[in-house]
């Protein structure tokens, strides 16, 4: 017969096999959801104190923002950096790393103007007028 031990947050009896350890009080169930909990208050403290958001406010812009990137819409299996203006502070919206850290911190950096280069370059590249249509070495031949 399995020996059982009662989990003290759930209080069901459950196999050791259950418990992080021999000593563990809570069952697996139990702690993972108790240090999603402790994360998620963490984050939301973080987010009031450096950013001034109310509690709930990152999740009413997640949602408002239909769960992904502001800039490039992409679904992300982590939290969306808060994006925000470093000369006035203003909150913008949320963002993913690669569009906050990469995209707007090293190449924009609060200028629009390079957002816009940035769209009309990939919407009219200089080399498709200048060479003509050059592929990547990698691309398949028969899709050219």
């Amino acid at each position: 017969m399995a020996r059982t031990r009662k989990c003290h947050r759930c209080k069901k009896r459950k196999r050791l096999a259950s418990f992080v350890s021999a000593r563990g009080r809570l069952c697996a169930t139990c702690r993972r959801s108790s240090r999603q909990r402790a994360a998620r208050a963490a984050h939301d403290r973080r987010v009031t104190n450096t950013y001034g958001l109310r509690p709930g406010e990152y999740d009413r812009l997640l949602l408002a923002q239909g769960g992904v990137c502001a800039i490039c819409g992409g679904q992300r299996h982590y939290r969306l950096d808060v994006d925000h203006d470093h000369t006035t502070g203003l909150i913008r919206g949320l963002c993913c790393r690669n569009c906050n850290r990469v995209l707007l911190a090293r190449g924009m950096r609060n200028r629009p103007e390079i957002g816009r280069h940035a769209a009309d370059y990939l919407d009219n590249p200089p080399a498709l007028r200048v060479l003509g249509q050059r592929w990547h070495a990698d691309r398949p031949k028969e899709g050219r």
